[in-house]
């Protein structure tokens, strides 16, 4: 059964953000089973606040058409529903060329995604966690 308190937090919330549509982006292919797992050191930055509470930094190790996006072991982030990793030449997954990763896991702890760059990646220089229910932002981080 379903809390009801919860379902009516949940309702506000959407009413009271202006419910959206998710960004039009493609998303992002999962590695093939024989596909190698990048490693290396990447480039990072930390994770800085845009509509939630936010702590930790990411990683990005792209090697080739693969890539591996780390969150640190201290990530926590506010909870919301659907909240969603995008890679994007800007900070707002509407616009540029997005990449959806995925959904995120958890809003706490370290973590990892592997996945494919698409065919023509341009060099993604924003992380990006995403409300994708009501279409707003979380936290942001810029790659160097």
């Amino acid at each position: 059964m379903t809390n009801p308190r919860r379902a009516l937090f949940l309702l506000g919330f959407l009413v009271a953000c202006g419910g959206s549509d998710a960004p039009t982006a493609p998303d992002a292919a999962p590695l093939a089973p024989d596909g190698m797992t990048p490693s290396g050191t990447g480039v990072g930055a930390q994770l800085r606040r845009t509509g939630y509470a936010v702590t930790g930094s990411v990683n990005l190790i792209v090697d080739g058409n693969s890539a591996r996006l780390d969150l640190s072991s201290d990530f926590t982030i506010g909870r919301t529903p659907g909240p969603t990793i995008y890679l994007n030449t800007t900070n707002n997954p509407n616009s540029g060329r997005p990449l959806r990763v995925g959904a995120l896991r958890s809003n706490r702890g370290g973590q990892s995604y592997t996945f494919q760059l698409p065919a023509g990646a341009p060099q993604y220089t924003w992380v990006i966690i995403w409300c994708d229910p009501v279409n707003v932002a979380m936290a942001e981080a810029q790659l160097p």
